[in-house]
């Protein structure tokens, strides 16, 4: 086996867990180049959701070992708590699922398109740094191919479905009306600005944008009709808003504890102020949930809208995993031939090594010249021998039922394989 991911996602570990493998975007060309001392190809997925790690290595052994030993490494969580929440696929069951991830069927809030962007923004930086090569490439670019047939052939990600409007969501259910409300907008990324449209679109009566880059706060409240308030002041923001979701995804705690308490005592409001905190690494310390006056919610608190939100979209996801299933049949199909075509040559090769090799020696046995009618007519002789005996065999590589035929050429052939990437396949 050569292929593998190892991951884990909001089904297999909790946001406190998710947060500690995380990667975030400006650290990704770092941890690349760790993991670069572990196996020779590899790219990391990283979102609020899920962190994994694609690798190939025609050396499988030890290789969940050593991709393991570099999450473990990296993030600093023990190994026995890694293992209890990590899952492992190999060969077509990783292709399969990364496609499936791009498409929007792995996601929290099935069909979301922010995914596939996430994707490319992953192999992009595995890349660009020049982590990933044959047959690498071809599977992300395999699985973007599948993430845009997925939106354009199904509906599957109608309305816009997505994390910041399933926090919306979330947000109608606890008041009963939202133009009458201030909401505070943390962050002004591609979440915060996904939070942020979503809030005017449900008639949020103001918002208000803060971030630590001013410019990019103003920006985005000057798009939406909002305000835009320094950093510096988001206590006193805090003490003013009904709704508050954070979505920076520092390092550390946005909002602490302290601050919230702060807030809270200023508010003027008698109603409990609603936070929900969509970043991982979390911004808002979770102690904050134990005060008064306060409703906390996590990301993974939006799972429960995510399921509800699912209704009628049954038929759009079969026809979703089909197209998954297609684009997996396609890639197997061109990885049975890269190996095939590479096993065949490298069969002829060895072939014409070794008939040149007789011929020269036979030539030599009877004294004849090496440029002599005799050498022309043996070459010619063992030539077309040569071609019809490899010919079955050749024929029978490139067929259908190749994969099962592909490991036992390998051994025979086996001085000068093609990177073993035949190994363990399905």
């Amino acid at each position: 086996m050569s292929l593998l991911v190892l991951g884990l996602d909001h089904r297999t570990a909790p946001v406190d867990l998710r947060e500690r493998l995380s990667v975030e975007r400006d650290h990704l060309p770092d941890a690349l180049r760790q993991l670069s001392e572990y196996v020779p190809q590899s790219a990391i997925l990283s979102t609020c959701n899920r962190t994994e790690v694609y690798v190939y290595d025609p050396d499988d052994i030890g290789l969940v070992g050593r991709v393991g030993d570099f999450m473990i490494g990296y993030s600093g969580v023990p190994g026995p708590e890694l293992e209890r929440h990590v899952y492992q696929l190999w060969e077509t069951d990783c292709v399969s699922h990364l496609f499936r991830v791009a498409g929007g069927l792995e996601s929290m809030i099935v069909g979301e398109r922010q995914i596939l962007g996430q994707v490319r923004a992953a192999f992009s930086a595995a890349s660009q740094g020049g982590y990933t090569k044959s047959p690498l490439t071809r599977v992300f670019h395999s699985a973007l191919r599948a993430g845009r047939r997925v939106h354009r052939e199904t509906s599957i990600g109608q309305h816009s479905r997505s994390v910041s409007r399933a926090a919306v969501q979330l947000a109608r259910g606890m008041f009963e009306r939202l133009d009458d409300r201030r909401a505070l907008v943390i962050g002004a990324g591609d979440a915060g600005r996904m939070v942020a449209r979503a809030l005017a679109d449900a008639g949020v009566r103001q918002i208000t944008v803060t971030n630590r880059t001013q410019w990019r706060a103003e920006e985005l409240a000057r798009d939406l009709g909002g305000v835009a308030v320094p950093f510096e002041d988001l206590s006193q923001a805090l003490a003013q808003s009904d709704l508050v979701i954070s979505s920076t995804g520092s390092p550390g705690y946005v909002v602490d504890a302290a601050m919230v308490s702060e807030a809270m005592g200023r508010r003027a409001s008698m109603e409990p102020a609603m936070m929900i905190d969509i970043a991982v690494p979390r911004d808002i310390d979770p102690v904050v949930a134990d005060f008064g006056g306060v409703q906390l919610f996590d990301i993974d608190a939006l799972g429960q809208v995510a399921e509800i939100d699912l209704d009628g979209l049954e038929s759009e996801v079969r026809k979703a995993e089909d197209v998954v299933e297609s684009e997996v049949g396609r890639f197997v199909e061109w990885w049975n031939s890269s190996d095939t075509m590479e096993l065949a040559v490298a069969m002829r090769r060895r072939a014409e090594a070794v008939r040149k090799q007789e011929v020269a020696r036979t030539l030599k046995l009877l004294g004849a010249d090496d440029d002599g009618e005799l050498a022309s007519r043996l070459d010619a002789m063992t030539n077309a021998l040569v071609k019809k005996l490899l010919h079955q065999a050749t024929a029978e590589l490139r067929s259908a039922d190749s994969a099962t035929i592909f490991p036992a050429a390998l051994r025979m052939f086996g001085d000068d394989p093609p990177g073993g990437r035949g190994r363990g396949r399905r």
